[in-house]
């Protein structure tokens, strides 16, 4: 799977493809270290993974769908932009 992740809240930021080795990444926590790594968010830790449209939390590893595009963000709630 490959996702295309932005920052929560930041109209500039780009965003980061982000390919999930299932190998690599075992479970949603290790996903969240990877992004967290990857987007250098400045909340610091990534804690949630967001869908862009509606702003849905994703939960899972198995919820991400290879193509897509997600919002990551900290402990704050999902903006909208």
């Amino acid at each position: 799977k490959n996702v295309l992740v932005y920052r929560n809240g930041d109209p500039f930021f780009p965003g980061r493809r982000i390919v999930i080795n299932e190998k690599k990444v075992s479970n949603f926590e290790v996903f969240l270290k990877e992004v967290t790594g990857r987007v250098k968010a400045p909340f610091g830790a990534v804690r949630n993974i967001y869908t862009p449209r509606g702003g849905h939390r994703v939960r899972q590893l198995e919820e991400l769908q290879s193509g897509e595009q997600y919002v990551a963000g900290g402990r704050e709630a999902f903006k909208k932009l």
